[in-house]
């Protein structure tokens, strides 16, 4: 019992030396605090990352409508669907067009029952959408009459735009989902593109390892007062196990005020992220909500991390406790063991270039520990690099010696200083190297490299058997802003389960002259022509080499192509003549037909497009009237501007959006480590109050003092760039050029605002310690009570 009262009074002790005193210094453990709290609401959120993954992969796949094509037709299906999404302005949304096969049809979640022809089932929040008055474009595109609301069950997130609406003419050979038990009997899930996994796994581990560098340099916050503080109590005839349970009291008062800000932070966060537009676009609310046992991990790891830290820092104030208090000469230290992490995650990357791409396993794992290797081996290096610099440097101007010596003392507590900046800029460097290169990619391979401004359209016929391509072009035409538009049908033709599909290109003959060879006069309504690709010229392997032939006998390729019996439709290749390879809409067709010759084909088994010039930069009025237009007369439409420096897709979209959501979390990093800083910097003028009023007394410049607290900051910032920006595009570069196989981007502009931050934070600093530098050189600073 006595030993449990001492170890409470040494933990005691320890709080008192930590809040006691009233030369406490409260910005340190308010620092502490805040940096503890923030590391603490970023490891919850992110240990909130499980729970809204699953609840969102749950709630996709209970609404989830197997494709048509992807299922064998053994019974009737029970639902069929169509794909209703659609854009307007800035809003993405999705829905689908369902037709009920029987009275006791399947009811998606959310709903009480399937929406009949002509009624819509909406999201509130597209609801609210539709209620207001710039709207009336979508009113008329969704038309029908609303009938309800979505509930929850049914929504991904309180904000999702989506519908359900009632259709007829659907059938098991032109629709494109179908149900036949219930909703989410099947899911088809072609996992994550190999862009979005690896920008998401380096995310991740850009975004933690900061965090966990962060709260570890927060937690050492003036480490070197600390440690004289408690070197003195060892000198005095306390126990080294005294001692360290002293230490362990003042570490934890910080430690656990900051798990409890940070809980609260995370509650705050959580309650207003409920209110927010964006936030509930793409999360609910009850999906932040951390694993139980995670939490728990946090909330215990992160003070015993800080008194392990703190502990294992007491070895020279505990074994040597004079070196200490008489600030004696630093240990060297040594670089090949702080390299060990660099080369282990080079090393690692490597082997995962040499492995099978996989979205989980040991690749995942391996990749993630190479990323994170890398990373950790920033703030390892960092202390060496700048002991070795104040150790090499000889001379210069009298502000440069006193920042160098002062550097050559405490290059522990310089580079923990901007250690978590050094990490947030190598990860961040690395990562715009991947979204650099990613978005060159996309958007080398996605842009239509057109001469004049216009619009794109795809889309499926008229589910009714019409055409509604005509009806589209001359509704089109009529348009205000419309200069020419053109459009055709295609349709895919298969021979067997096994057989490469061969495709089929239906326009009139104005169309047809236009991307061929062929003379308007020299084509005729009712011609059959085979292009090179029909004549297997152009492709190799799989059968597609083999030429089409006159009388040859195919089936109609339809979106249900595993429907069987009396609604699958036979073709027979007509008569046809011999061209070369059509350009622009008609190329690689196999056949390209006239409408006459094409009368076998079913409309409603067609595909449709449309190349819409305007007379100039596409107005948003007219995209959306466009839309109008092919939702009225066509079924599942894409409509998007064509011409290359608009045809953004939302891939690329999403990943400017990550760029700019990392910019902003480097920004609000290097404030929060700017602070830290602004910290370290005053603890350290108010430690050397005595050697300031000394050099004040003896003539000393103020300038020259504000010059050297300068050089102390900027010299550990710039030696932090040195170390980042090569490791950080060396990082990105191994990453794209090993898994990608493609050359990698920089990108410039972003490091420049990422190294301007880093600038700023120092000049910031400086100004803000020169009032207290100011008052350190009086000679106040030279009495001694």
């Amino acid at each position: 019992m006595s030993r449990l009262r001492t170890w409470a009074a040494d933990l005691v002790l320890g709080v008192r030396l930590a809040i006691g005193d009233r030369h406490t210094p409260w910005g340190r453990l308010a620092l502490m605090t805040v940096g503890v709290g923030i590391g603490v609401t970023v490891l919850l959120a992110s240990a909130g990352l499980p729970t809204w993954l699953d609840n969102r992969d749950q709630r996709l796949a209970e609404r989830a409508m197997p494709a048509t094509s992807s299922v064998t037709a053994e019974t009737p299906a029970a639902v069929l669907g169509m794909n209703g999404s659609t854009s307007f302005h800035e809003h993405s949304i999705q829905g689908r067009l369902l037709q009920a096969q029987r009275p006791d049809a399947p009811v998606p979640p959310g709903l009480d029952r399937v929406p009949g022809p002509g009624e819509l089932v909406v999201s509130p929040a597209l609801g609210e959408l539709l209620a207001q008055p710039e709207s009336e474009l979508l009113r008329q595109r969704l038309a029908g009459h609303v009938v309800g609301h979505i509930g929850d069950a049914g929504l991904l997130a309180p904000g999702e735009l989506y519908y359900y609406a009632g259709t007829t003419g659907l059938t098991e050979w032109n629709a494109t989902y179908r149900v036949d038990d219930h909703f989410g009997e099947r899911r088809d899930n072609d996992g994550m593109s190999q862009d979005a996994w690896l920008l998401w796994m380096t995310g991740i581990c850009v975004l933690l390892v900061p965090v966990i560098v962060f709260v570890v340099s927060t937690a050492r916050l003036a480490e070197a007062a600390r440690q004289r503080r408690l070197a003195a109590l060892r000198l005095v005839g306390a126990g080294a196990w005294q001692v360290r349970r002293i230490a362990s009291g003042e570490s934890l008062v910080g430690a656990l005020a900051g798990v409890v800000a940070g809980w609260a932070m995370f509650l705050g966060v959580r309650a207003v992220a409920g209110n927010v537009e964006v936030a509930t676009n793409s999360v609910s609310t009850q999906d932040l909500s951390p694993v139980w046992w995670l939490a728990v991990l946090i909330s215990i790891g992160v003070p015993v991390m800080t008194v392990v830290l703190s502990l294992a820092s007491l070895r020279g104030a505990v074994d040597d406790p004079l070196r200490w208090v008489r600030q004696g000469m630093p240990v060297r230290r040594r670089l090949w063991v702080r390299c060990v992490p660099l080369v282990a995650g080079v090393a690692l990357i490597g082997l995962t270039a040499a492995m099978r791409w996989t979205n989980d396993g040991l690749f995942v794992y391996m990749l993630v520990s190479a990323v994170t290797l890398i990373l950790v081996s920033v703030p390892l290096l960092l202390p060496w690099t700048v002991d070795a610099l104040a150790r090499s440097s000889s001379g210069g101007p009298v502000a440069w010696q006193l920042a160098v010596r002062r550097l050559h003392f405490t290059s522990g507590t310089a580079a923990r200083s901007v250690s978590a900046i050094a990490v947030v800029v190598t990860g961040v460097i690395g990562l715009q190297t991947l979204i650099a290169s990613v978005e060159a990619t996309v958007g080398e391979d996605r842009a239509v490299p057109l001469p004049t401004p216009g619009i794109t359209v795809s889309a499926q016929e008229d589910l009714q058997g019409r055409d509604g391509l005509a009806s589209a072009l001359t509704e089109i035409s009529s348009l205000p802003g419309v200069h020419a538009v053109v459009g055709g049908h295609s349709a895919s033709l298969t021979s067997g389960d096994e057989s490469p599909h061969r495709s089929v290109a239906i326009a009139d003959c104005a169309t047809i002259a236009r991307d061929t060879e062929l003379e308007p006069e020299e084509c005729a309504d009712g011609a059959a022509y085979r292009t090179a690709t029909g004549r297997g010229e152009n492709v190799q392997g799989d059968g597609a080499d083999r030429p089409l032939r006159e009388g040859e006998l195919f089936e109609i390729f339809g979106r249900g192509s595993q429907a069987t019996g009396p609604g699958t439709v036979a073709w027979q290749v007509p008569p046809h003549q011999d061209i070369e390879e059509p350009t622009d809409d008609l190329k690689s067709a196999d056949l390209v037909l006239t409408p006459a010759a094409a009368v076998g084909i079913p409309m409603d088994m067609r595909s449709v497009w449309l190349d819409i010039e305007t007379d100039g930069p596409v107005a948003p009025e007219l995209l959306e009237s466009v839309r109008n237009v092919v939702a009225a007369n066509l079924t599942g439409g894409s409509v998007n501007t064509s011409y290359s420096d608009q045809n953004l897709t939302e891939t690329v979209e999403q990943i400017r959006a990550v760029k700019h959501a990392l910019l902003l979390g480097a920004l609000v990093t290097f404030s929060l480590i700017g602070c830290s800083l602004l910290v370290t910097a005053i603890e350290q003028i108010q430690e050397r109050t005595r050697p300031m009023a000394v050099l004040g007394a003896v003539g000393a410049r103020r300038s020259t003092l504000v010059w050297s607290a300068f050089l102390q900051n900027a010299v550990p910032m710039l030696l932090t760039a040195v170390l980042a920006v090569p490791i950080g595009l060396g990082l990105g570069t191994l990453l794209i050029v090993t898994l990608f196989r493609i050359y990698p981007v920089f990108d410039l502009a972003g490091m420049g605002v990422v190294l301007s931050f880093a600038a700023v934070s120092v000049l910031v600093v400086t100004a803000l310690t020169a009032p207290a530098l100011s008052r350190a050189m009086s000679s106040e600073g030279l009495h001694t009570e």
